[in-house]
Parts: C-alpha cells; structure tokens; sequence
C-alpha cells in the first residue's frame, strides 16, 4: 500500500474510478506506461472487439429469430445510439449485409488507406487517441481531422461508396461550414466522424504537430495521430464547451496526464 502523504505524485487527488484505490490506480497506470504504443493498441482492440461481439450476442439472445435486418437494426440503435434519425437506421438495416464486426482501430486503418491514396492530410484524434495515450476506455466512434478541399469529394465519394453510407451534401456543406460530415460502415456499422481542418490558430497548430505513429507490425501500420500535449489542449476546449460539465472529457484530459507524465511537454501547454 502507497504511503499516500509520501509517495503520491504531485496535484495527484483522485482515481479515475470511485471502485478503485489511487494506489491500485497508480499501479494500473504503470503497467500501460511499460507498453509500446503497438501493444497498447493491441490490448485495446482485443478488449473492444470482445465488447462488440457480445453487445451482438445479446442482442441475438434477446431475439433468437431475428432476421438480418432486424439484427443490423438493433446492432446499429444499440452503437450508435441516437446519433441519426430512426429512418437512418432502417435504410442501414435494409443493406443486408451480415455484420463483420470492427473494432475502432480497425476502422480507422480502413478510412485513413483512403484517405493517403487521394493524398488528404488527416490525423485520428478525439476519444480514440485520447484511449491510446491515456486511459482504456469505450468510444462511440473514431474522429478524423481533414484537410479537405472541395476538388477532392467526388474522388473521396467514389472511394467510399458503396461500402460507406455517406451523404454528398453533408460532405461539401461540412467544407463550406468548417464542421464535420458522417460516414457509416455497412459492413460493420461503425461510424467516423470526419472534421474538416478549422482556420483558428490551435487547430492549425495541432495539425502541423502531428505525427505518423505505428499501431501494428506484421505487416507495419500506421496511423497519423496528434501529440499527446494537443491531446489534452483539444479536451479542455471541449469540456470548456460543455461549459465544464462533461465528465467524460475531464477523465480523458486526467488519464492522458496520469499516463504520459513528466514525459509532456509543459512548456508547450
């Protein structure tokens, strides 16, 4: 047991978690620190697709007889969750394709394949990178970053469809906008958010300061990710938007700080 006056780092005064101890914590926390990037990526997608595949065996439990349809429908209502209108998610059940359930990190691989062959800048942020640098956690989908210009749709629609359910308006109204456009994976179900580059100082500045990391060997893969300092700047702006109430995006900016340590930047915050 941690002699907590003694032996507890500084501005150290919670566990992310009230069913777990700070020194437990402590412990927990230095065990991912001991991982490579590669291996935390591989503990968290080994967990999640776990998680996956017994949302969907739940679902087939409770509906013994359910038809594909009837399948994807629940699948998507129960990942998605009130992301979309309820028509949205009958045109998904009505692909009827079988789910080939994905895991974020996966995901992420297959949009951003695309993305470097038509040579759009991006990088993996929001919840999935803060996972990755910080504390293991679910998400609800997997955030891309793009700088995208409006000669590139028709390449990037064409690349996407017809496994992606993606709206072409909703795409040039996100670059006219500066906002972010949907995609849904009919294979999967799972959903990517794409935000396109805003003109602003700190946005511009994270994106210069990304960096190409790998997530896989065997063969290598790589994903574009941000720093784990513009990590925790992007959610502190985004806990500031929730006017300081998002509980989630305060445990995220905590567990990138627990995790990463005196190996930040505290200059650059």
């Amino acid at each position: 047991m941690l002699d907590k006056a003694a032996s507890l780092p500084i501005g150290y005064k919670e566990a992310q978690s009230i069913d777990t101890s700070i020194d437990a914590e402590i412990y927990l926390f230095n065990l991912r620190k001991s991982l490579t990037l590669v291996q935390r990526v591989e503990g968290f997608t080994n967990w999640y697709q776990r998680l996956l595949e017994i949302c969907l065996g739940g679902i087939q439990q409770r509906c013994p007889d359910a038809s594909i349809e009837t399948l994807r429908y629940e699948f998507a209502r129960a990942t998605l969750k009130s992301a979309f209108p309820n028509s949205t998610y009958h045109d998904i059940a009505q692909n009827r394709r079988f789910l080939n359930l994905l895991n974020p990190i996966e995901l992420a691989l297959e949009i951003t394949s695309i993305l470097e062959k038509l040579d759009i800048q991006y990088f993996v942020g929001s919840s999935l990178a803060s996972v990755l640098f910080g504390e293991i956690r679910s998400t609800e989908g997997v955030d891309i970053f793009v700088d995208l210009e409006i000669e590139k749709v028709v390449p990037l629609l064409q690349s996407l469809q017809p496994r992606f359910y993606v709206s072409e308006n909703a795409v040039r109204d996100a670059i006219r906008f500066k906002r972010s456009f949907n995609l849904i994976d009919n294979e999967s179900l799972g959903k990517v958010d794409l935000f396109i580059l805003q003109d602003s100082p700190f946005p511009q500045m994270e994106f210069q300061r990304r960096r190409s990391q790998l997530v896989r060997q065997n063969p290598d893969q790589m994903l574009v990710l941000p720093t784990p300092e513009d990590i925790i700047l992007q959610k502190l702006v985004w806990y500031r938007m929730t006017k300081n109430e998002s509980q989630r995006q305060w445990r995220d900016v905590l567990g990138v700080l627990k995790l990463q340590g005196d190996r930040l930047d505290f200059d650059y915050l």
